[in-house]
């Protein structure tokens, strides 16, 4: 646990410093992870963690100062937000739809496991005719296809 944790640090720091470093490689060496910004000997296999184009990024700051970063900043900001309230929304929904799976799911078990089944219209019960069953039945499938899968 404390070694997942200070490997979170050492990336976080690793991707912080290499803003303007350029790229971060890593690989395994002896059941280790690596994360250098030198890429290791010839034939390890390896992959590029982060890598900025440092020639792009200093065009545009040497051409409109700070507030491309700034914007740039900005933009991310927002993503992340708007990210944050679709994972919200995301799991709102699936929470929905599970509910709605229970529901389907125990309304299809009281129609197929008795032979007469009672509704409440109103303040009245009435039975079902089997046709109205049957229809009630189909109807459930498609529900619970929908809120299931």
């Amino acid at each position: 646990m404390i070694a997942k944790t200070l490997s979170a640090i050492c990336i976080t720091f690793l991707l912080l410093a290499t803003a303007y470093a350029g790229p971060v490689y890593k690989w395994t060496e002896d059941g280790r992870i690596i994360y250098s910004q030198t890429p290791p000997a010839p034939g390890v296999p390896f992959e590029v963690v982060f890598e900025e184009d440092i020639a792009k990024s200093s065009v545009a700051t040497a051409n409109s100062g700070s507030s491309s970063s700034d914007s740039t900043f900005e933009e991310r900001r927002q993503d992340r937000k708007q990210k944050e309230v679709d994972k919200k929304v995301l799991e709102e929904s699936n929470k929905i739809k599970a509910e709605n799976c229970a529901i389907a799911t125990k309304n299809m078990e009281s129609l197929t496991s008795r032979g007469q089944v009672t509704v409440k219209d109103g303040d009245v019960y009435r039975k079902l005719s089997e046709e109205e069953r049957q229809a009630k039945i189909q109807e459930t499938e498609e529900q619970v296809k929908e809120f299931c899968s």
